[in-house]
């Protein structure tokens, strides 16, 4: 039998309470709150405003080289709480001088009228690190299983593949550069069935797969001792099978990104610059503002509320803005816990071709953790 949300984050809730009390010093704790408002928290045409109130805490123990850990969220939407959620993660890890390699366990629950977003996730990977003519070089392999409680027909197997290179001058410059390989593929995916994918789908060219290809450039440069400009670009590019597909959206549209904004479905570019500044006592304020142009090729529009063109691919263009101020609190005489405290506000202008995906949102945020 499921559990309702409040009894998880109570049984959670009593776990920290008992791991705090049994041999604290041999654990990692954090605990975290954050209280926001935002305008249109489900990226709607449609808004509807609420506040939002999320817990969050994590434990961790390190035994030498072996590593684990559990974190979880609680998501509370004020004025729809139909919409509240808990998303928690198990994780386990082994490192050595140069390697990372680790599994976890991760699990979104909703309440009984959002049920059907509910999914569980495992993951393998892993990290390699190396030094080489003063080029630091990542590289990195991941496959990951979802499985969705209710939406099956989704249930898939991504697999991922990276490098990174790093390089810093004596300029204070800072170049980075890299790629990524994607391959998602869906067990199950009936892609004829109307009632599963409504009239959305282009049946005679979409495929139970897709692969995609990323590659990314930044730039980072100190103009003083508390001043950093940094310029990125990211494109992306599918290279073989078209398989998102479009739900029918009277169950199912908007924040879900899993469903109609997985980074794997669809190919463009992203252009930003980010500015950070360290103000008067050690205050980080960094603001960000980036465009987005991304084409879905499986993806037909919605002219309206209900009337689908197959025969047009939708287009976004997105622009974001973000703004924060974060300052760090240190206790102790080894500083060895630590207290966060931010204020941030993000604002996003989505013009898209089809009708569900044209939005704006603006969310204000108050951020507190402690860790000890």
């Amino acid at each position: 039998m499921k559990l309702k949300l409040n009894e998880i984050y109570s049984k959670v809730f009593l776990f920290l309470l008992l791991a705090v009390n049994v041999n604290i010093g041999q654990w990692n704790f954090k605990l975290g709150t954050s209280q926001s408002y935002s305008n249109n928290p489900f990226n709607s045409p449609i808004p509807i405003s609420s506040m939002i109130s999320s817990f969050e805490l994590g434990i961790e123990r390190d035994f030498t080289s072996i590593g684990i850990g559990y974190y979880g969220n609680y998501s509370s939407f004020h004025n729809i709480n139909e919409r509240n959620y808990y998303w928690h993660q198990i994780g386990v890890w082994h490192s050595t001088e140069n390697i990372i390699s680790g599994l976890y366990f991760e699990q979104r629950t909703n309440t009984a009228d959002y049920e059907y977003y509910d999914y569980t996730n495992y993951n393998a990977y892993i990290k390699y690190q190396l030094l080489l003519d003063e080029i630091n070089i990542f590289s990195n392999a991941a496959v990951s299983l979802t499985d969705y409680s209710f939406l099956n027909d989704l249930d898939n197997i991504l697999l991922n593949g990276g490098l990174i290179l790093n390089r810093s001058f004596e300029t204070k410059t800072t170049l980075i550069g890299g790629l990524n390989y994607n391959y998602k593929n869906y067990f199950s995916t009936n892609l004829n069935d109307y009632e599963l994918v409504g009239d959305s789908l282009w049946t005679s060219d979409s495929k139970a797969f897709t692969s995609q290809i990323n590659y990314f450039g930044r730039i980072a440069q100190s103009l003083t001792e508390t001043t950093g400009l940094a310029v990125f670009y990211s494109k992306q590019n599918i290279i073989g099978g078209t398989a998102n597909y479009i739900r029918n959206l009277e169950y199912v549209y908007g924040d879900e990104s899993q469903y109609f904004d997985d980074p794997v479905s669809y190919e463009g570019y992203t252009i930003g610059t980010q500015l950070t500044q360290v103000l008067p006592e050690q205050i980080m304020l960094r603001l960000l503002y980036s465009v987005e142009e991304k084409d879905y090729p499986s993806q037909g529009i919605y002219l309206d509320f209900e009337t689908f063109e197959e025969a047009i691919i939708r287009h976004d263009k997105q622009t974001n803005l973000n703004l924060s101020l974060t300052k760090y609190f240190y206790i102790g005489e080894e500083m060895q816990r630590t207290i966060m405290l931010s204020l941030s506000f993000q604002s996003t202008d989505n013009n898209s071709n089809s009708y569900w995906y044209n939005f704006k949102s603006n969310q204000t945020n108050l951020n507190f953790s402690y860790q000890f």
